[in-house]
């Protein structure tokens, strides 16, 4: 039962997060699985991945709706997105847990702190935000 709602309430923080920020739930999603859960670090980017696909869903055509989509941009993005995804999978899974948890790890805190460095800047994205 407490796994359960554990998963819950990791389901909720991570699709709050998704629609709020953008964000698609996987620095959610991962890090709980891996740190809360012991889930093993294939296993939770793997669930991240699945569980994604419906809140990037829900989130992206939302977005669409409210008129915040470049649908441009979005056809030139999403099939190279898709393939490179293909691949960084197949090379995620050859990959050892270990090694694989320091380049999240590491790429998860390189962002993190590009966008704390920007916040505290005051710097902006792009021009259109703020709209």
């Amino acid at each position: 039962m407490e796994e359960i709602l554990a998963s819950i309430a990791i389901g909720l923080l991570a699709g709050f997060a998704a629609g709020m920020l953008g964000i698609g739930g996987g620095s959610i999603y991962v890090p709980t699985l891996v740190l809360l859960m012991n889930e093993p670090q294939h296993i939770a980017q793997g669930a991240s991945l699945a569980a994604i696909v419906a809140t990037a869903l829900v989130g992206g055509l939302t977005h669409l709706r409210r008129g915040n989509v470049d649908l441009p941009t979005v056809a030139w993005v999403a099939p190279v997105a898709v393939v490179a995804a293909f691949g960084a999978a197949l090379l995620a899974d050859m990959l050892d847990p270990t090694v694989l948890r320091r380049i999240f790890a590491a790429v998860f805190i390189y962002f993190a702190l590009t966008m704390i460095v920007g916040a505290v800047r005051g710097e902006r994205v792009s021009e259109s935000e703020g709209r």
